[in-house]
């Protein structure tokens, strides 16, 4: 005689929670969409708010570019070179190339900072330096220290505000001003913070701006020196921002340092300066790959 088979009933608290966990799991689906399309949204606000800001930011660099043109130092200077390697789309270093009178003016800042802050400072030091060598621009003997002592009084006034509550920014900027006769002979030079390097009779000699900025310093307004560097015929003189000295980078993850930085100089004197400019980038892109940039970098040289 066979078994009858039983066939499996749940009982109704097993139907409940079934159902119960259907509706949960449909809730939780639901909600996972709706998160979905939010997170959708503020994906496509973001990229729109981003595009708008690097299109922005992309118009600044081109007003930087037409503020300092290389095409302008060529136009003074026959024999030259201008490396820069910016952290992003505009810089805060900038350069000026200008002929006055018995001069050639060749200028290189870096301003406090980089990116955008930086770069609306690369705009104050600018007409800093305009205004200041429009005032001189009759001169014999254009005063490249009190150029200095000038910008700085503009800089600081600029940025001196108590409107609204706000307080004065105490930035500013290094600054290398180089004045090279028309006729050839000696180059003057007045700095803050930053050094010149010439070389000359195959030797390298590094000539030292002032230890302080233009802008606010714990010397206040001590006046800027001017240094006379004798330079011959076919010497090179060459000008750096000192972020590239203080730039990690290497094998080792150490500071590029000054010791590196004239042996690049020395290292490259002799060759055209086009090709000085290639070895330049390559020295620096290949020290810097795999690294952080902290800053952005410039390097320039001019023929005598």
């Amino acid at each position: 005689m066979g078994t009858a088979s039983t066939q499996y009933s749940p009982s109704a608290d097993c139907q409940q929670a079934y159902q119960a966990n259907c509706n949960r799991i449909s809730e939780l689906q639901s909600k996972i969409a709706e998160l979905d399309a939010t997170i959708a949204a503020e994906s496509q606000r973001c990229e729109k708010a981003t595009l708008e800001n690097t299109s922005g930011i992309r118009y600044a660099q081109r007003i930087q570019r037409a503020a300092f043109p290389q095409k302008e130092i060529g136009e003074v200077f026959g024999d030259y070179f201008v490396f820069t390697k910016p952290i992003g789309i505009v810089s805060g270093d900038f350069y000026k190339a200008v002929e006055i009178k018995n001069y050639k003016i060749f200028a290189l800042a870096d301003c406090a900072g980089h990116g955008v802050p930086g770069a609306f400072l690369t705009m104050l030091g600018l007409s800093a330096l305009k205004e200041s060598l429009a005032k001189h621009y009759y001169d014999d003997n254009i005063p490249l220290a009190a150029i200095l002592d000038e910008m700085r009084q503009f800089v600081k006034s600029s940025l001196r505000s108590s409107e609204d509550g706000i307080d004065a920014i105490n930035d500013g900027m290094n600054f290398s001003l180089c004045a090279f006769p028309r006729n050839g002979g000696d180059i003057r030079f007045a700095g803050a913070n930053q050094n010149v390097y010439l070389y000359s009779n195959g030797a390298l000699a590094t000539y030292n701006g002032d230890r302080m900025p233009i802008g606010w310093s714990f010397k206040g307004d001590s006046p800027f020196a001017e240094t006379l560097i004798p330079a011959h015929e076919g010497d090179v003189l060459y000008l750096a921002t000192d972020s590239l000295q203080s730039q990690f980078g290497g094998p080792d993850n150490v500071k590029f340092s000054a010791k590196r930085l004239t042996a690049m100089f020395e290292q490259i004197a002799t060759l055209p300066t086009e090709e000085q400019k290639n070895s330049v980038a390559q020295i620096v892109n290949n020290w810097v790959e795999g690294h952080v940039q902290v800053d952005d970098l410039t390097v320039a040289g001019v023929r005598v």
